[in-house]
C-alpha cells in the first residue's frame, strides 16, 4: 500500500502538503483558543495557516521556508491595508483591484512570484470576509504571526523533510512506477497478444514514469546538489529511455502475427517475460546481470540461446540494456558527498536560444496581459456582485481571479471556469448535507472542516473540480461553525461563483484575447526551438565534448516544452471538446510530438555515452542527418507562425497512442546497433516524425519537395 501511495503521489508531495495544512491549522486554532482570541482572530489564523500550503509550491525544503519568511510581511501588509479601508467600501474595492493587478504581475517571476501573489490576494480577501477593522489590527496581526509560527513548527518538528529525504521519496516513486512498467510489459509478452487495454495501460505507466523523472529534475534544479546526485541525472534518463525502448519492442513483437501454437515462439516469449519480471527485483547495484554476461547466452551460454521470431529476439538486448542501466544507477540510499556549487547555465550551444517557459520577456508579456484581464474581470465582478449581495461580493472576485491561475488562452479559462462551477455546485450539495446531518455540533464540524481541507490539498490539481468540491465543503463547515450557515447563503455562493467565472470568460474574450490556436502555436514554436538546439549540437560534432548532464538538461528542456504544449492544447484534446475534427487533429499532433520527444530523449541519452572519438565517416553521416533534420525543424518553425486561424477541411486522422506509433516503425536490423548507429537511427526517425508533423499541420504547412532521408541502410552500415 505504501508503494501504491508513492506511485499515486510521487515524493508524497500532496500528502505532505495536506498533513501540514491540517496540522498547521489545528495547531493555530489550539494556540489562539488557549489565548482566548475572538472568533474573527480564529478565522484569520486558520485561514492564513491554510493559505501557506496553497501558496508554497517549492519542492526543496529550504525554498519552502524561504517562501514562508517572505509571506509573513506581505500577508501582514495586505491584511493591514484591507482592515484600514474596511470603513470605506469604495476605496477598499479600488485598492483590492490594485492588489489583484500586482498579484498577477508578480507571476512574471515564476512560481515564487505566483506564491507571493497568492499571499497578498488571500490576506486582503480575508480582511473583507471578516470585515476586519483597524482597531482590531493588533490581535489580527498576532493571529497571522501565530499561524506562520505554527506552520513553521509543524514543518520543522513534526516529520521534518530534509533535501535527501525528499529526494529518496522521489526515487522511491520512480522505482515503483518502473516496476509497474515492467509488470505490464511482462504480462503483455507472456500473453503473446496486444489487447487494446494492455497497450493503453502500458502507455499510462510510461507517462507516469516520465512524470516522476521530471519531478526529480525539477527538484534538483531548485538547489545545488552533491556530486553523487549530479551523476544521478544521466543515469535516470538512461533507465527511462531503456524502459521505454523495451516497451516499444515488446508491443511491436506481440502485434506481429505469428504462429501462436509454435513451441519455440511460446518458449521465447515465456523466457523473455521471466527476464523482465526478474528486473523488477534487480534495481540495485551488484544484482543486475552485466550486459556482457547476458549477451553471451541467457542463463546458460550460447547453447541455451532462445529461439523465436526476430521481433521477440530483439527484446532480449533491450532487457540487457535496461539491466545494465539499473546496475549503473545503483541504490537509492547513497552516502552524502561534499557539496558543489550550483550548476552553471547551459553551454553556448544549448544556450543560444532561451527556453520558452523561462524566457523573461515571454513571462513579462504574459503576466502583463493577464494582469489587465484579471483586473477587468474583477472590476466587473465587484460591480455586478454588489447587486447580488452587498456583503459577499468578494466570492465573485475570488472566482474570477482563480480561473486565471496557470491559464493563458480563452479555452483554458473556459475549461477552468466550468470545472470551478461544477465543483462548487457539487460541493454545495455535499456541504449542505453534512451540515444538516451534524447540526450544530462544534467539534464534529471542526473535524469535518479539517477533513475537507485534507481532501483539498491531497487531490491532484488536474482534478480541479474535486479541489473546488472540497473547498466548498470546507467553507460550508466554516459557515456552520460561525452560525451563518443557511440555504440562501449556499445558493448565493453558487450565484457568485457563476458570476465570477462569467466575468472571467468575458474578460478573456474582450481584453487582449489569446485563442487556443495561438497559445498552442507559441508553445509549439518553443518546443521546436529547443529541439533545434539539440540537433545543432549534434550537427556541430559537439556530442562527444559535452558532459552528460548537459544532454540531460537539454532533454529536460524539451520535455518541459512538450508539457507546456500539452497544457495549451488541452481545451482541444479534452473529451468534452465540441469540435470532433479539431479534437482528432490536436491529439494527432500531440502524439507525433510525443514520438519525436522519445527519439530526441533517446538521442540525448545515446550522445552522452558516445566513445571518445568518431570515425570520420560516422561523423560525416551524423552531421548530414542532423543538418537535414535541422532544415525540417526550421521549416516547421516558419510555417507554424503563418498558419491560418481556420482549421483545414482535410479528413481527420486516426487517433492512436504514441506507443503504438513507435511500435509501427520499421525494424532496421537484428544486430543491436552501436551508439553511432543509434544516433543515426534516432535522427532519421525524428526527421520522419517531423515531416509527418508538417503534413499534419495542414496543406500550407507541408512542403511537397521535402522528403525525409532514409538512413535505414546507414544504420546497418558498420563503422570500422
Amino acid at each position: 500500500m505504501w508503494d501504491r501511495l508513492a506511485a499515486f503521489d510521487p515524493g508524497l508531495v500532496r500528502l505532505t502538503s495536506a498533513i501540514r495544512a491540517v496540522l498547521g491549522t489545528a495547531a493555530t486554532l489550539a494556540v489562539l483558543t488557549a489565548l482566548r482570541a475572538p472568533e474573527t482572530a480564529l478565522v484569520v489564523g486558520g485561514f492564513t495557516a491554510m493559505t501557506t500550503s496553497l501558496a508554497v509550491s517549492d519542492l526543496h525544503p529550504r525554498n519552502q521556508l524561504i517562501m514562508l519568511g517572505l509571506g509573513v510581511p506581505l500577508s501582514l501588509a495586505s491584511l493591514a491595508a484591507g482592515a484600514a479601508l474596511t470603513p470605506y467600501p469604495t476605496a477598499a474595492q479600488l485598492v483590492f483591484l490594485a492588489v489583484i493587478h500586482l498579484a498577477v504581475q508578480a507571476r512574471r517571476f515564476g512560481p515564487r512570484g505566483l506564491g507571493l501573489g497568492i499571499f497578498g490576494f488571500m490576506a486582503f480577501l480575508l480582511s473583507q470576509f471578516t470585515q476586519a477593522r483597524a482597531d482590531r489590527l493588533p490581535e489580527l496581526g498576532v493571529s497571522v504571526l501565530v499561524a506562520f509560527g505554527a506552520v513553521t513548527a509543524v514543518w520543522c518538528c513534526v516529520g521534518p523533510v530534509t533535501a535527501s529525504r525528499a529526494l529518496r521519496r522521489l526515487r522511491h516513486a520512480f522505482d515503483v512506477r518502473l516496476h509497474d512498467v515492467l509488470r505490464d510489459t511482462a504480462a503483455m509478452v507472456a500473453a503473446g497478444q496486444d489487447i487494446d487495454t494492455r497497450s493503453r495501460s502500458l502507455q499510462d505507466r510510461l507517462d507516469r514514469l516520465h512524470a516522476s523523472v521530471l519531478l526529480i529534475e525539477d527538484f534538483l534544479d531548485e538547489r545545488a546538489v552533491d556530486e553523487d546526485t549530479e551523476a544521478l541525472l544521466p543515469h535516470l534518463s538512461r533507465v527511462e529511455v531503456a524502459a521505454q525502448r523495451l516497451a516499444v519492442l515488446a508491443v511491436r513483437a506481440v502485434r506481429t502475427p505469428t504462429a501462436r501454437s509454435d513451441l519455440a515462439e511460446r518458449t521465447a516469449r515465456q523466457r523473455l517475460a521471466q527476464r523482465i519480471r526478474a528486473l523488477r527485483h534487480q534495481p540495485i547495484a551488484g544484482r543486475a546481470c552485466a550486459a556482457e554476461r547476458c549477451a553471451e547466452g541467457y542463463e546458460g551460454g550460447p547453447p541455451n540461446r532462445p529461439t523465436g521470431s526476430a521481433l521477440v529476439l530483439d527484446c532480449f538486448p533491450a532487457v540487457d540494456e535496461l539491466a545494465e542501466a539499473l546496475r549503473v544507477l545503483g541504490p537509492r540510499d547513497r552516502p552524502a558527498a561534499r557539496r558543489t556549487p550550483p550548476r552553471k547555465p547551459a553551454s553556448p550551444t544549448f544556450g543560444a536560444l532561451p527556453r520558452r517557459d523561462t524566457d523573461t520577456e515571454s513571462l513579462k508579456r504574459r503576466a502583463t496581459r493577464q494582469a489587465f484581464q484579471v483586473t477587468a474581470a474583477s472590476a466587473l465582478a465587484v460591480a455586478v456582485g454588489h447587486l447580488l449581495s452587498p456583503h459577499l461580493w468578494y466570492w465573485a472576485v475570488a472566482a474570477a481571479w482563480v480561473v486565471f491561475i496557470k491559464n493563458e488562452s480563452t479555452g483554458e479559462v473556459l475549461l477552468q471556469s466550468l470545472r470551478r462551477l461544477a465543483g462548487t455546485v457539487l460541493g454545495v450539495v455535499f456541504g449542505y448535507g453534512l451540515a444538516a446531518l451534524v447540526g450544530g455540533d462544534g467539534p464534529v464540524l471542526l473535524a469535518l472542516l479539517l477533513l475537507c481541507m485534507f481532501g483539498m490539498f491531497s487531490t491532484p490539481s488536474q482534478a480541479y473540480w474535486a479541489v473546488t468540491f472540497f473547498i466548498t465543503g470546507t467553507l460550508s463547515m466554516l459557515l456552520a461553525l460561525m452560525d451563518t450557515f443557511s440555504t440562501q447563503v449556499l445558493l448565493l455562493r453558487v450565484q457568485e461563483t457563476a458570476l465570477g467565472v462569467s466575468c472571467g470568460i468575458l474578460a478573456t474574450v474582450l481584453v487582449l484575447p489569446t485563442t487556443v490556436r495561438r497559445a498552442s502555436d507559441e508553445e509549439l514554436v518553443g518546443l521546436l526551438r529547443v529541439l533545434d538546439r539539440i540537433l545543432r549540437a549534434v550537427a556541430s560534432g559537439s556530442a562527444e565534448t559535452k558532459p552528460p548532464t548537459t544532454w540531460v538538461r537539454a532533454a529536460h528542456d524539451l520535455d518541459q516544452a512538450l508539457e507546456s504544449f500539452r497544457k495549451a492544447s488541452l481545451p482541444l484534446t479534452h473529451p468534452f471538446a465540441p469540435q470532433r475534427r479539431r479534437r482528432h487533429r490536436a491529439r494527432h499532433l500531440l502524439e507525433l510530438l510525443e514520438t519525436g520527444a522519445y527519439h530526441a530523449r533517446s538521442l540525448a541519452a545515446t550522445a552522452e555515452r558516445l566513445p571518445a572519438g568518431h570515425v570520420p565517416e560516422c561523423t560525416a553521416r551524423l552531421t548530414a542527418a542532423a543538418d537535414r533534420a535541422h532544415e525540417t525543424v526550421t521549416h516547421l518553425i516558419h510555417v507554424t507562425g503563418h498558419r491560418p486561424e481556420s482549421a483545414s477541411r482535410t479528413a481527420h486522422p486516426t487517433v492512436i497512442r504514441a506507443l503504438t506509433l513507435l511500435s509501427e516503425e520499421q525494424r532496421v536490423s537484428r544486430t543491436w546497433p552501436s551508439p553511432e548507429h543509434r544516433l543515426l537511427l534516432h535522427i532519421d526517425r525524428l526527421d520522419a516524425t517531423l515531416t509527418a508533423l508538417a503534413r499534419a499541420l495542414g496543406p500550407l504547412a507541408s512542403d511537397p519537395d521535402r522528403k525525409p532521408a532514409d538512413y535505414s541502410q546507414a544504420v546497418v552500415f558498420r563503422c570500422r
